[in-house]
């Protein structure tokens, strides 16, 4: 059975109930005043491949585009190959003076 959270309009009291969906509580535990249902978000877990940014897909999967991480590792290898190239201008081994 569900959990539900309520307030009381009364003496703003918060309390919990486990009842089934189509019960309701109609008075507050502690001083039997009117109460009212709150709406709190709903955890949620995701299981499974494909939802964090370290999970490995296939390029079929992200509809045949390359991922962005393995797009910028490419780039950065590129600019380490370019860099490698370069020509190194030789210092001067002697002194001016």
């Amino acid at each position: 059975m569900p959990t539900y959270d309520y307030k009381c309009i009364e003496c703003d009291d918060v309390f919990e109930e486990t009842h089934g969906v189509d019960e309701t509580v109609e008075s507050c535990p502690r001083c039997g005043g009117r109460v009212r249902r709150l709406f709190r978000p709903v955890g949620i877990i995701f299981k499974g491949s494909g939802f964090y940014k370290t999970d490995s897909r296939s390029a079929s999967d992200n509809g045949g585009k390359k991922h962005p991480e393995k797009a910028e590792k490419d780039l950065e290898k590129t600019g380490e190959k370019e860099s490698g190239d370069k020509e190194e201008i030789p210092s001067s081994g002697g002194s001016d003076a």
